[in-house]
């Protein structure tokens, strides 16, 4: 007597196997296969308002000692958090927090196979050591760990609050992910770095052969984009500058990059959309960006996710004043794999 299809199915799943041909599973794959990419990372907003009183109270009741390694909240994209090794994520590829350390404080040092880096947003004085490297951290300021660097954080000076990007999920979703303590809990300054810090944006020493850690002061970034004011820029971001990996020019890491674009009084850009993730962070004046035909205000300090394969546009609010965005996006890991797609909108738009 020859079987059911359901027999046969119900033998393949106990072999630990499947038939393409079952429908229930043909069906759910069937709603991935289209022209369209789809994604669960949602729209989002978070108010710097609620990030710093959040932060603030925290500082109060949340040490660094013991477990507490860090003072940080976490930007949680609400499509995200029902995913199991995903619900702490910012995009399914990247992980956005927000740090506090108040003057005295030392943030233990580690390291970890993800890249990082901090993009400081408020208070200044404070510092972070990478690899034995010391760098002081002012407002706007980028300084990049790269990946298996050791790094800590000291504070000598006044409260100080920076953004933590990390490419964690993606290098978790490989599950190859590694991290470990520092012996001794932090890391000295090396004697060699205590005078001056040696690497700045472009440059390095000569007998370095690896990138090491870098850092890219604001005020830098600042002339850069107020010297491009009155040029055309880019139809879709304005004045728009990605921070370049000088050890070969390409992207800020392997995986992600990151930009800072000027949005000069009452412009508007063009409407486009692309396959990568961008988390945006308003270091200056305030905007809307419409995603998906929907618009999204933010202010000074607000942070706001724009989910891959989105119609997108952004406007600056003020007619006399500048907005300035500083982002991150996992751009660099699609155009490895070959994946990377962008469109624009139609023209006028």
């Amino acid at each position: 007597m020859s079987k059911s299809i359901q027999q046969l199915d119900q033998e393949l799943e106990q072999k630990n196997l499947q038939g393409l041909w079952n429908e229930e599973l043909w069906n759910s794959d069937a709603r991935l296969f289209t022209k369209d990419p789809k994604t669960m990372v949602q729209p989002c907003v978070w108010k710097w308002a609620d990030i710093e009183s959040s932060l603030r109270e925290a500082g109060d009741l949340v040490g660094l000692g013991g477990k507490v390694e860090r003072r940080t909240v976490r930007l949680q994209n609400p499509g995200l958090k029902q995913l199991k090794g995903q619900k702490h994520a910012t995009t399914h590829t990247i992980h956005m927090s927000v740090q506090l350390l108040k003057p005295g404080e030392l943030a233990s040092s580690h390291r970890h196979n993800f890249g990082a880096f901090r993009f400081v947003v408020r208070g200044r004085g404070a510092y972070t050591v990478v690899d034995g490297e010391q760098f002081f951290m002012e407002p706007g300021d980028l300084i990049l760990n790269p990946p298996m660097t050791w790094h800590g954080h000291g504070n000598e000076s006044e409260p100080i609050m920076w953004l933590d990007g990390l490419d964690y999920p993606l290098v978790l979703s490989l599950q190859v992910l590694t991290w470990e303590p520092f012996p001794g809990d932090f890391q000295p300054v090396k004697e060699s770095y205590k005078s001056t810090v040696h690497r700045l944006g472009m440059v390095r020493p000569l007998w370095e052969k690896a990138a090491g850690p870098l850092a890219y002061k604001w005020s830098d970034t600042y002339r850069t984009l107020k010297n491009l004011e009155a040029s055309d820029g880019s139809p879709f971001d304005g004045v728009a500058l990605e921070f370049v990996n000088p050890a070969d020019g390409g992207h800020t890491f392997t995986t992600m990059a990151c930009g800072a674009q000027m949005l000069r009084p009452g412009e508007i850009t063009r409407t486009h959309r692309h396959n990568s993730s961008t988390i945006y962070h308003a270091f200056r004046g305030g905007g809307v960006t419409t995603i998906d035909g929907k618009k999204y205000e933010w202010s000074e300090g607000d942070c706001f996710v724009v989910p891959l394969w989105s119609w997108h546009s952004h406007q600056n609010a003020s007619k006399k004043e500048e907005a300035i965005l500083f982002s991150v996006n996992d751009q660099p890991t699609l155009e490895a794999l070959k994946l990377y797609r962008e469109e624009p909108g139609e023209a006028g738009k």
